[in-house]
């Protein structure tokens, strides 16, 4: 029943997130970045507050939009659980992509002198609280481009899948870099048409150098597709042609959690199509 409910308050989940959590900024993501592309990422923890509503989320929405000024905001995405088997078990989540960590940090600092932004905030803070100071940092890396093995949906929904990963002992995020082309490779040789197929690699910050605890990790494993059913239909293709040949190839230096975290997506913002408004209420 929990699942259920999640799942039927996911787009007015999803229209939250644009606005409290761009308390913290704004990107471009997962969802539009060019093959090859890299961005600098960060990802925040948001819960829903008392006011949690549609009609407060769309009030929200429209003068947050007033707010936005950073050029070096790429794109924002928002993560609704598409399951109750997540790590984080309801967290929401929402994405920022940066030119770089030292415009973020910049901006994140003048956000806090802003007034209005401070005054925004402070308006909406019953609506969604989410975590600006304990935003986690990586170095994303998007091999392949969203539309290059089908459309983006219109309304900005994708369905994602995130691995969390650790380096095994000897290897580091060297390994991991120099495994990307070959698996891009193998997804051209396989059938992930229609799909709107891509993926990130992230590298977590905090484990630049290859060490960690047991409690850290050191890269996410993020896929996307246009919906649910195309990511059985990536997943089915993986097992079919590239596991054999490429997981191997994988496991020598990672080892990643058996089970990933699954989640509803929206495009909030694309510094690329800045009039660009998701449609919560739709998935096409």
């Amino acid at each position: 029943m929990l699942l259920k409910n999640k799942l039927a308050l996911a787009s007015i989940i999803g229209v939250l997130f644009i606005a409290s959590c761009s308390n913290e900024m704004t990107v471009e993501s997962s969802g539009d970045t060019s093959g090859g592309g890299k961005a600098y990422a960060e990802f925040m923890a948001c819960t829903a507050g008392p006011d949690f509503n549609a009609e407060n989320a769309m009030k929200m929405i429209a003068d947050w939009q007033k707010l936005i000024t950073a050029d070096s905001l790429l794109g924002a995405w928002g993560y609704v659980p598409a399951a109750d088997t997540n790590a984080f078990g309801e967290t929401l989540w929402w994405e920022l992509n940066w030119s770089s960590k030292e415009e973020a940090d910049a901006e994140w600092a003048a956000w806090v002198q802003n007034e209005e932004g401070q005054a925004w905030n402070e308006e909406y803070s019953n609506v969604m609280v989410c975590d600006g100071e304990g935003r986690n940092a990586f170095d994303a890396d998007y091999p392949i481009a969203p539309g290059t093995y089908g459309s983006t949906n219109e309304s900005g929904y994708f369905y994602s899948e995130f691995y969390q990963c650790n380096y095994n002992e000897g290897s580091g995020r060297s390994d991991a870099e120099a495994f990307l082309p070959g698996y891009v490779n193998a997804v051209s040789n396989s059938d992930f048409s229609d799909t709107n197929y891509s993926f990130g690699n992230y590298f977590a910050h905090k484990n630049a150098d290859g060490s960690h605890v047991e409690s850290d990790i050191d890269f996410l494993w993020a896929t996307f597709t246009d919906s649910e059913d195309s990511m059985k239909k990536a997943n089915e293709s993986f097992e079919k042609d590239i596991r054999d040949e490429m997981f191997p190839l994988f496991s020598e230096y990672a080892t990643c959690a058996e089970v990933p975290d699954v989640y509803h997506s929206w495009t909030f913002y694309n510094s690329d199509a800045k009039d660009f408004m998701p449609d919560f209420a739709s998935r096409d």
